[in-house]
């Protein structure tokens, strides 16, 4: 999924783009007329949403908007204003109407979450405004999508509502038609003139997404709110960080409500799909070359929430591999091959050094009983500080009884969200080290969680993997 803020190059899809627009030059003369109504009709709504470079004086980016209040209040995506956001210092957002009119928009209200931003023109505020429908369309049912794509000026683009696209933890409506970059925070209205989404996000080939408009009336609702009758901006930063915690609470309520389904791996089973909003796929080498078999299940949500161009949250994934060699391979080229299949991994999400501390990890030994119960080495936190520390290393516990138990070295790493400090990714790493030509690797990492949510996922993902 592509997100369809534009930035200045636009020529590479250009021409892509004019292809698109000549499919619908050839519409039937009824439909043609009915849509050059809604355009008539609607477009004093509609504006360009820019950011501008300080410095420069030039656009930094486009997106488009629609007003929504007679007090010149004007919706988009979250996405089109981060920046603004994150160094208001450097970015102006400014709006062009599309009869050619300039002002300054303030910035007023966010939800990161859903991608939506409120803004309100300085000045005059613009004669026209759209309603946002009470209800969702019927499923199959056409509507129709307006904004500024590569530029070019004002276009709408008709297609059909498929109601709620599954396989996400957000809302996202499944609209078939061909949104483009540009095309970011515009409205989707009926046949009534009334919005019913706002343009997210397209897959390309007719598949695009868009913002139930529920969300942004929630988000009208809220602002309305906590603006009380200053009626101003907010202090955004609050505002993001209630918006992330009730967001990783959900995810986490959502998966650890689940059933855990197991699959069968090499010698262990393995978590699979917890819930629709991950999806999980594999893969086995076979190169006869190859003297180590590798078995690959990876599973991952299919969304994240975008703070920054730099930053992102609110992923979870976690990915399993089996590694076998033949009984006669030696044990140390089969471990120096193991160690460099772990090198591979990294943290889920985007982030930079602006964003977040560097990671803090915990190495020690831990064992796994044949009931799947874990023992020791869960979550691994310091419980003072909420962080992991420093690299440690234990010696490997010796197995008591008749049925040994299983023996990893696990790494367990956090670092710390600087603009909202509860708030930690973490990054998981298992490896069996009891034989000496066979072993299970288990990662996972979760991003914008708060520790507490963490030890409670890493406690259930240790347990559930179970041993033949």
């Amino acid at each position: 999924m592509t997100r369809i803020f534009s930035r200045q190059n636009y020529r590479a899809i250009f021409h892509a783009f004019v292809a698109v627009t000549a499919l619908h030059l050839y519409a039937s003369v009824a439909k043609a007329q009915s849509y050059e109504q809604l355009y008539s009709d609607y477009r004093g709504s509609l504006y360009q949403i820019r950011l501008i470079e300080h410095s420069s004086n030039s656009k930094a980016g486009l997106g488009s908007g629609f007003q929504i209040s007679q007090d010149g209040l004007i919706a988009t995506n979250y996405h089109v204003v981060s920046e603004a956001v994150h160094d208001a210092d450097k970015y102006v957002l400014k709006y062009l109407s599309v009869d050619g009119k300039e002002g300054e928009l303030e910035l007023l209200d966010v939800d990161v979450v859903n991608d939506l931003a409120i803004l309100r023109q300085k000045g005059t505020p613009g004669p026209d405004f759209l309603q946002l429908a009470s209800q969702a369309p019927s499923k199959g049912e056409t509507i129709v999508s307006m904004g500024n794509p590569l530029d070019l000026g004002m276009t709408i683009v008709p297609g059909t509502y498929n109601g709620i696209a599954g396989g996400s933890f957000y809302d996202r409506i499944h609209f078939s038609g061909s949104i483009n970059p540009g095309m970011s925070g515009g409205p989707v209205i009926n046949r009534n003139g009334q919005v019913v989404g706002i343009n997210v996000a397209t897959a390309g080939n007719q598949i695009s997404f868009l913002v139930p408009v529920d969300k942004l009336v929630a988000l009208l609702q809220d602002y309305k709110k906590d603006a009380g009758e200053g009626n101003g901006a907010l202090e955004l930063q609050p505002v993001i960080n209630r918006q992330l915690h009730k967001n990783q609470q959900r995810i986490i309520d959502q998966i650890l409500d689940a059933n855990w389904q197991l699959r069968p791996l090499g010698d262990a089973m393995v978590v699979g799909e917890i819930v629709p909003s991950i999806q999980c796929w594999g893969n086995t080498s076979d190169d006869e070359d190859e003297m180590i078999k590798q078995v690959a299940k990876g599973c991952t949500g299919q969304d994240v929430v975008f703070l920054s161009e730099t930053f992102d949250t609110g992923r979870v994934e976690y990915e399993f591999f089996w590694l076998e060699s033949e009984d006669d391979f030696l044990s140390s080229r089969f471990y120096a091959a193991y160690e460099e299949n772990m090198s591979g991994f990294f943290p889920g999400n985007s982030a930079g050094e602006d964003d977040v501390t560097d990671f803090n990890c915990k190495q020690q030994f831990t064992t796994h009983p044949r009931n799947g119960k874990t023992h020791s080495g869960d979550g691994a936190k310091n419980k003072e500080n909420g962080e992991a520390s420093g690299d440690e290393a234990q010696t490997p516990p010796k197995a008591n009884g008749s049925s040994e138990p299983v023996i990893a070295r696990t790494s367990y790493c956090v670092r710390r969200y600087k603009d909202y400090p509860e708030l930690f990714d973490v990054f998981y790493v298992s490896l069996t080290v009891d034989h000496d030509n066979r072993a299970l690797v288990s990662h996972f990492t979760l991003s914008g969680f708060t520790q507490e949510s963490a030890t409670a996922f890493t406690q259930k993902f240790a347990s559930e993997v179970q041993w033949h």
